[in-house]
């Protein structure tokens, strides 16, 4: 730190510390005002304690200001710190009034945490949809009557649960702008009471399966009758089976990779295949050169994606694709495949208090076999059996 009498002259003849470390100039006439000289630049500022607190504000770019001009803002600065005043808090506060749901979205959107695609999309459709004559309106106008009132709005136009995502999409993005904005108001999404929401993904009873499956081996269209035994043989998300893509299907090592599934590609992992699901998968690569020839996806279509989206079937049982994810996991549970296995296979999260976690490292094949059991139940909850050849060692 070093002190002389800050002008035009003696500020453009200061230099760079050689080493490159920051240096500060105090003014002599003025206490409390300075410059900070950096390699490639020169800022003025104030500093003095406030609260028994040192406070440090930036003024400007010398260029941007004359020495005279930031001499006059660090007067009205400094003399708002000895009335016992932080600018700093004080700029804070204004940022905050201004900041609108539409910036707030936009930074939570542009986090570095990773998040799929999907999910980013989701969540600007959300709001676009339910909240759109809010996202010019500053956070803190949302108050806590404006969202309750929509959430009963939406859940009576829309639907339960239409109206409680909404909601939880707000109270994400409005909590990521808590951090950046500290002085904006609690999170208004506090006052909401969510609807109760009746499970929808309800796993098929091993009694109805062999009927179920029935009803889906009559699907006209092919395509979409694969899909589902896909899923059910494997496990997998709706997202990650119905892109599925046949340049992360390995034949020989009977595995399939998928690259970015819930979580994102943190997340991806490397998943083994059942004969039952290879079988199903070489049937559909021969087929698919008829209807899609040259098409990377394992289950095409003529969508925009240029995979299938969700199938509408409307079969005799009631289910939904990640319904059919459950009938897995059950699956798996009913014949005692231990936990570990189940969420390896099904990409669940290790329980993060458990400290033998990370020690558990199962080899593929171990996972294939159980695989391999899950398949062969199911099967036969059907009343199916299949042909297996010798595992591998």
């Amino acid at each position: 730190m070093a002190v002389l009498k800050l002008t035009k002259s003696t500020v453009d003849r200061i230099t760079p510390d050689p080493e490159g470390k920051q240096i500060i100039h105090f003014d002599t006439t003025l206490k409390g005002f300075g410059i900070v000289v950096n390699q490639n630049s020169k800022t003025y500022i104030t500093q003095r304690d406030v609260r028994g607190k040192t406070i440090k504000v930036t003024i400007g770019r010398h260029g941007v200001l004359t020495t005279t001009q930031a001499r006059k803002l660090a007067q009205q600065l400094l003399a708002q710190m000895a009335a016992g005043e932080n600018p700093n808090k004080k700029a804070r506060i204004e940022k905050a009034k201004s900041v609108t749901l539409r910036e707030a979205l936009e930074l939570y959107l542009s986090s570095p945490k990773p998040r799929s695609q999907k999910t980013l999309t989701g969540y600007r459709w959300s709001m676009e949809k339910y909240l759109s004559d809010w996202l010019d309106r500053p956070l803190r106008e949302i108050t806590r009557s404006d969202l309750y009132s929509r959430h009963r709005m939406i859940g009576k136009e829309h639907g339960t649960y239409s109206a409680n995502g909404t909601v939880r999409v707000f109270r994400a993005i409005y909590n990521r702008a808590l951090k950046l904005h500290e002085d904006l108001p609690a999170n208004p999404s506090i006052a909401v009471e969510f609807f109760p929401e009746a499970p929808r993904q309800a796993a098929i009873p091993f009694d109805k399966l062999a009927d179920w499956y029935q009803e889906v081996m009559n699907i006209e269209n092919q395509i979409r009758r694969d899909f589902l035994r896909f899923v059910l043989f494997t496990g997998l998300r709706r997202e990650s089976a119905a892109s599925a893509n046949w340049e992360h299907i390995d034949f020989d090592e009977e595995t399939m990779f998928i690259p970015e599934p819930k979580g994102g590609t943190k997340r991806a992992f490397t998943l083994p295949l059942s004969e039952l699901i290879l079988a199903i998968l070489s049937e559909r690569k021969a087929n698919n050169e008829g209807f899609f020839p040259g098409s990377p996806f394992v289950f095409p279509s003529q969508s925009r994606t240029g995979y299938i989206s969700e199938p509408k079937e409307r079969l005799s049982i009631p289910f939904t694709v990640h319904g059919l994810r459950h009938t897995y996991i059950s699956a798996a549970q009913a014949i005692s495949v231990p936990l570990y296995d189940i969420k390896l296979l099904t990409n669940h999260s290790l329980p993060k208090g458990d400290v033998t976690a990370g020690y558990i490292n199962p080899s593929i094949d171990s996972l294939r076999k159980q695989q391999t059991r899950i398949s062969e139940f199911i099967l036969k909850s059907i009343g199916l059996s299949y042909k297996k050849r010798a595992l591998k060692n």
